[in-house]
């Protein structure tokens, strides 16, 4: 019991002596008014109800008498810091094998004694030990690696740098009627707490992240850095190349140290307690969810005082709105945020996309090329817009088709142009690959001559 309970206990049993703190008693009065104080139920600290014997009041009564408050405290144990299951001896081998090597587990420990002979086994429970190791401070093992200090920090200006996450959210409807796991995909400017895009998406991948981002830098401009988690979708290739292109400096934070980006984890936490805890049991459609959570962001979240800034995050961002920098161009912003993946071509002309086979131009057969589409738009057969274009060495090479085998089967086969070379940039070798074969041929092939040479007799 540590001292904050000692003093709770006695605040307790203070009151329990009500009128007999104070009075001027008599010894009658003081054993009546304990049997008075015994006939009640009272709950302790620990919310427990017991009931009190009246020999047990008048030694509190006679307690606080003799030393205030302190009296009334519990007291504690004569041993304590000494287990009473556990023989002094090898209490000491413990702990001394605890304080040699800290990174040593309970578990640890014990068959450490066990094997040593020291206990036999199964003598020493796990617990017991703990209660011996925590009674003496050793209990808790140190980290590995030392933990850098950490600070509570924002930037000075708008768009300096954006946090970005994904949180799962609660089920959603989609355009059939089921309920899917929906993911909010969120973005906070560090100085003025705005939050710069705010989605839900029935997936977690990288294209619909990268949809989310091109939406937010569409609203409220380019950031210059972008600090995000170490998920999938935040490492994507894809992401790295967006960024590039646009000049955001993309940084990630260390892995399992989500409060390096509290910003953003603080907003889904508001999140949840002002909007999720809101919903109706029943799933909502997505749109709907959406709709509910930016009417939350523009009535509430966006106009009031924030606590770690004292500023309302949407004045606090349009006073610095003349350091934004600009987005580019629709146009220009879609062609960069075209998501990108690497496909190889099969011998046949096609490659494989979202469980579609599509058809690319036939001289592509054998290569890689990079497959671009709308980020965060699920693929459609039917909606020739969803269909990815094909891109070669970061140049556009041809647009895909749909396979349609059947279509395939009466269609001509073109001749698929050789690769050009420059007249005279080859030196012919002289050598005769065909006449090289031959030539060994023949010398395989030949008979051996058994003739002797002139004027060789035998002796």
């Amino acid at each position: 019991m540590n001292e904050e309970q000692r003093t709770a206990v006695a605040l307790w049993r203070l009151g329990v002596l009500g009128p007999l703190v104070s009075a001027e008693l008599s010894h009658g009065d003081v054993r009546q008014l304990c049997e008075e104080a015994a006939e009640r139920t009272y709950r302790r600290p620990d919310g427990r109800h017991v009931a009190l014997q009246p020999r047990t009041v008048a030694a509190w009564h006679y307690a606080y008498r003799q030393g205030g408050l302190e009296g009334l405290k519990p007291r504690g144990r004569e041993d304590a810091g000494r287990s009473r299951a556990i023989a002094p001896e090898v209490a000491e081998r413990l702990l001394a094998l605890k304080r040699e090597q800290p990174h040593r587990s309970v578990r640890q420990l014990i068959r450490i004694l066990e094997r040593d002979g020291a206990v036999r086994r199964g003598e020493l429970k796990r617990s017991t030990v703990h209660r011996l190791l925590q009674a003496h401070g050793v209990s808790a093992r140190p980290r590995r690696v030392g933990e850098t200090e950490r600070r509570a920090f924002r930037h000075r200006y708008a768009g300096d740098c954006w946090m970005g996450d994904v949180m799962h959210g609660p089920p959603a409807l989609d355009e059939r009627g089921r309920a899917r796991k929906a993911y909010l995909h969120g973005f906070v400017d560090s100085a003025t707490r705005l939050a710069t895009g705010c989605t839900f998406r029935f997936g977690e991948r990288a294209e619909d992240f990268e949809g989310v981002f091109q939406e937010a830098i569409r609203r409220h401009g380019l950031p210059r850095t972008l600090l995000l988690d170490n998920g999938a979708a935040q490492i994507a290739e894809s992401l790295r190349l967006i960024c590039g292109e646009l000049g955001v400096h993309l940084q990630h934070c260390k892995p399992y140290d989500a409060a390096a980006k509290g910003a953003v984890e603080r907003f889904f936490r508001t999140w949840r307690a002002e909007v999720g805890d809101e919903l109706p049991a029943t799933p909502l459609p997505l749109g709907e969810l959406n709709a509910k959570t930016w009417a939350w962001l523009s009535t509430e979240y966006h106009r009031r005082r924030h606590g770690g800034t004292t500023r309302v995050p949407l004045e606090h961002w349009l006073e610095q709105v003349e350091r934004l920098r600009p987005a580019p161009p629709a146009a220009e912003l879609a062609r960069i945020f075209l998501h990108r993946e690497v496909r190889r071509v099969r011998q046949d002309g096609t490659v494989r996309f979202r469980g579609h086979l599509l058809e690319v131009r036939g001289e592509l057969a054998g290569g890689e090329v990079e497959l671009r589409s709308q980020p965060g738009v699920d693929f459609d057969p039917r909606d020739r817009a969803t269909w990815p274009q094909v891109y070669v060495a970061g140049r556009f090479a041809c647009d895909t088709v749909l396979l349609d085998p059947i279509a395939n089967s009466a269609r001509p086969r073109r001749r698929l142009p050789q690769p050009a070379q420059a007249a005279g940039s080859v030196e012919p070798t002289g050598i005769d690959p065909l006449q090289q074969m031959a030539n060994e041929q023949a010398r395989l092939t030949r008979r051996p001559d058994t003739r002797r040479p002139a004027g060789d007799t035998e002796e």
